[in-house]
């Protein structure tokens, strides 16, 4: 079980010690987010990993406010003050290829590890931690939270494009009880 991040689905890359962003789309955000860029272009080899880019708040919650603004900022000087004034960051939960091997056959838990390994314990590039089992304790916390919810994974599954019954999506469904007069 994962966090569900309030953001942009990315795809981040190094290809040749140079980094590339790409919505799930395919459009090439690479310039909108220098300071991502920079953190890929640092990693020691080329790598294909997925994750979602988020704005985080004062309290370190993702705000998908910010992060529209900030994703809609276009000219290279206000791009840059961006990348310090409303910083982005991307919560990596998984890793399709290292240095032209494809990973994405291998069971979850696995290229987790891998991950987690390669990736720098600060910055702009964080791996998207998960914990076993304990779900519905999860759950129940990012409710407390007032998170958005949590993805929940077949930790033996090969990584699939698109969607997939693999990944279950859980949203937190805001609730509450009204009294009609």
């Amino acid at each position: 079980f994962e966090l569900k991040y309030d953001g942009y689905r990315l795809l981040v890359a190094r290809e040749d010690g140079e980094p590339l962003l790409f919505y799930r789309h395919g459009t090439d955000v690479t310039a909108t987010f220098p300071e991502i860029a920079r953190a890929v272009r640092a990693l020691p080899c080329d790598v294909v990993m997925d994750g979602e880019v988020v704005v985080l708040d004062e309290r370190g919650r993702p705000s998908f406010q910010r992060l529209q603004k900030r994703a809609q900022i276009r000219r290279a000087a206000d791009v840059e003050r961006g990348a310090v004034d409303a910083v982005a960051t991307v919560f990596l939960f998984d890793l399709l290829g290292v240095d032209g091997y494809d990973l994405r056959a291998l069971p979850l838990l696995e290229r987790k590890r891998v991950l987690s390994d390669l990736l720098p314990r600060d910055g702009p590039l964080r791996f998207a931690d998960y914990v076993e089992e304990r779900g519905e304790e999860l759950f129940a916390s990012i409710g407390r939270m007032g998170l958005e919810g949590m993805i929940a994974k077949r930790k033996l599954s090969p990584y699939r494009a698109g969607r997939s019954a693999d990944w279950l999506k859980i949203r937190q469904d805001p609730r509450g009880d009204f009294a009609i007069v």
